[in-house]
């Protein structure tokens, strides 16, 4: 089974875990995808513009220019 550490190395997890829309890390690590962490930052692509994390509060507000 392959494992996912947190970043803030606190816990592994398998890896089927990540981006399921349930924050098992403290830090918010394994849902870079997803709201689920409420102190958790979401990864914008920007497609055509410079990439960023947000806040995961400003997911589906319009503000991250992903198609």
């Amino acid at each position: 089974m392959d494992l996912f550490e947190c970043k803030d190395k606190s816990t592994q997890i398998p890896s089927i875990f990540l981006n399921d829309d349930f924050c098992d890390c403290p830090d918010g690590s394994d849902e870079p995808g997803t709201s689920a962490c409420p102190q958790g930052q979401f990864y914008c692509r920007n497609d055509q513009y410079k990439p960023e994390f947000i806040s995961s509060s400003k997911v589906m507000d319009t503000i991250c220019g992903m198609d």
